[in-house]
C-alpha cells in the first residue's frame, strides 16, 4: 500500500507541475500577443495623426500640391487602419492595452465613413464603459455619426469648414469652421459638461489656437451652413 501511495503521489506532483508549466507557457504567449497588438495599434494611431498633421499644415499654408498628396496618403492610411481595426474589434479587445492603443482604436473608427462608424460604435462604447475610452470621445463619435447622416448633433463637437480663399500669393489662408446644428442649444453646455467636454467658448478658443475661427450660431440651419461652406460661396 505504501509503495502505491508514493507512486500515486509522485504522479500527481508531475501532473500539477505539467499543468503549471503549460499555464505559464499560455500566459507568456498571451502576453506576447497583447504586446504585439498594443504595438500595432500604437503604430496605426501614429500614422493616423501624422498624416493629418501634415495635411492640416498644408491647408493652413495654402500649399495646394501638398494638400492633394497628403489627402491621397490619408485615404490609403485610413483604409489600411480600418481593415486592421475591424478584425481586432470583431475578435474582442483585451483589457490590458495601453492608453495610446485604445485611443488609436477610437481615432480610426472616428475617422471612418458613417457606415463603418455605426457598425463599430457599440464596440467603442463598450470600451468606454470599461474605462478604456473617454466619455468625451464617445460624444465626439456620436456627433460625427449624426452629422454624417444629416441630423442635428448633441454636443456641438462637429464643424464644417468654409473653403479657403487666397487673394494674393503671400496671403495666409483664412479658415472658418461653422458648428453643425445642435439639438436644444440652450442646454448644450450642460450636455457637454456631463460628457467631459468644456464649454463652447472653450472649444472656440481651442480652434483659434490651431489656426481656425469657429462660428457657433444656433439660428443657422443645416441648409444655411451647407450654403456658407460650399465652393460656390467662396
Amino acid at each position: 500500500m505504501s509503495h502505491h501511495y508514493f507512486a500515486k503521489s509522485h504522479i500527481m506532483k508531475l501532473i500539477v507541475l505539467f499543468v503549471a508549466t503549460f499555464a505559464s507557457i499560455l500566459f507568456c504567449h498571451a502576453q506576447h500577443n497583447i504586446t504585439q497588438l498594443d504595438t500595432l495599434l500604437c503604430e496605426l494611431g501614429r500614422k493616423d495623426q501624422h498624416v493629418r498633421i501634415n495635411l492640416n499644415n498644408a491647408v493652413q499654408n495654402g500649399k495646394i500640391d501638398s494638400i492633394v498628396i497628403y489627402a491621397q496618403e490619408m485615404e490609403l492610411i485610413d483604409q489600411t487602419n480600418q481593415n486592421h481595426v475591424k478584425k481586432i474589434l470583431q475578435r474582442g479587445v483585451p483589457d490590458n492595452l495601453s492608453i495610446d492603443a485604445y485611443k488609436a482604436l477610437f481615432l480610426i473608427v472616428d475617422h471612418a465613413d458613417v457606415k463603418y462608424q455605426e457598425q463599430h460604435f457599440k464596440h467603442i462604447k463598450r470600451l468606454s464603459a470599461n474605462g478604456h475610452i473617454a466619455n468625451h470621445d464617445i460624444a465626439t463619435l456620436k456627433d460625427r455619426i449624426l452629422m454624417n447622416k444629416g441630423r442635428k448633433q448633441l454636443y456641438g463637437t462637429q464643424t464644417r469648414a468654409k473653403h479657403i480663399v487666397i487673394t494674393t500669393e503671400d496671403a495666409t489662408p483664412h479658415i472658418t469652421n461653422y458648428v453643425w446644428p445642435v439639438r436644444n442649444p440652450r442646454k448644450l453646455d450642460i450636455r457637454r459638461s456631463k460628457a467631459g467636454l468644456g464649454t463652447m467658448q472653450q472649444q472656440a478658443t481651442a480652434h483659434k489656437h490651431t489656426g481656425y475661427d469657429m462660428v457657433f450660431d444656433p439660428t443657422l440651419s443645416k441648409r444655411d451652413i451647407l450654403s456658407l461652406t460650399s465652393k460656390d460661396n467662396d
